[in-house]
């Protein structure tokens, strides 16, 4: 009897156990790192039609470029990687990783645009501070010539308005910013916010080089304007430009 109470409770233990976890599968996205290199934090924006932009504590993640055993000092503001990572993603903005396992880094392709995008804004900023003095909304259009990657143009506008802790930035161009009841049209004002654009000029030149105009605008006779811009690409995929001839509203 007591034989069988025991095989009984057994049989019941092993019943209301919990099944085994199976094991989590490895996944991988690929990126370019649009801002933070050298910093520990990556912004990473994802590359393809419907990328998604993500942060990366690297901390002591192992970090391989070219394929050979590297660490986070070498990485550059630019390049592609490719990070491995299991847990799934943090549903948050940007987005973050559960357990990243390892990043694997490339010299090769490293352009970044966001870098020159972030310079050229910053430069439109310091410029004519009255315009941009206690603003609560901003709004930055960044034509697509100059930065083809969605998530990239994300990346610029995201880590733009973080960097002077503005909240919840908007991408409207001038015209929706109208549409949408932002600027009044008719006063041609905009009471809380101020507008940055970055245009690719007609002959906006493709590859190494890259020509457009650009603008800080929060009135009708309040904005700042630099036609002409000329970036070029570095051997290593950094940018430098040139600002153009400058006028003021």
């Amino acid at each position: 009897m007591k034989r069988l109470i025991a095989l009984l409770l057994a049989l019941c233990l092993a019943g209301c156990s919990a099944p085994a976890s199976a094991p989590q599968t490895e996944e991988h996205e690929t990126y370019r790192i649009a801002d933070g290199a050298g910093s520990g934090s990556l912004l990473l924006a994802g590359q393809g039609e419907h990328g998604s932009l993500d942060r990366l504590s690297t901390g002591d993640l192992p970090v391989t470029l070219d394929g050979k055993e590297a660490s986070v000092a070498d990485l550059k503001d630019g390049m592609l990687v490719t990070v491995y990572f299991t847990g799934g993603m943090q549903m948050s903005y940007p987005g973050g990783f559960y357990e990243p396992l390892r990043l694997e880094a490339e010299t090769a392709g490293a352009d970044d645009r966001v870098g020159l995008a972030l310079q050229a804004l910053e430069d439109l900023w310091s410029e004519d501070t009255a315009l941009n003095e206690n603003i609560e909304q901003l709004s930055v259009y960044i034509d697509e010539a100059l930065v083809p990657n969605a998530a990239e143009r994300a990346a610029v506008v995201w880590r733009f308005a973080e960097l002077h802790q503005i909240l919840d930035p908007l991408t409207y161009s001038w015209q929706e910013l109208c549409d949408e009841g932002y600027v009044n049209e008719e006063e041609l004002s905009w009471e809380k916010g101020c507008y940055f654009e970055l245009k690719a000029a007609e002959d906006a030149g493709t590859g190494k080089t890259l020509r457009f105009d650009a603008q800080k605008w929060r009135g009708g006779l309040a904005a700042i304007f630099y036609d002409g811009c000329t970036g070029r690409r570095n051997a290593d995929g950094s940018w430098s430009y040139q600002r153009g001839a400058f006028a003021i509203a």
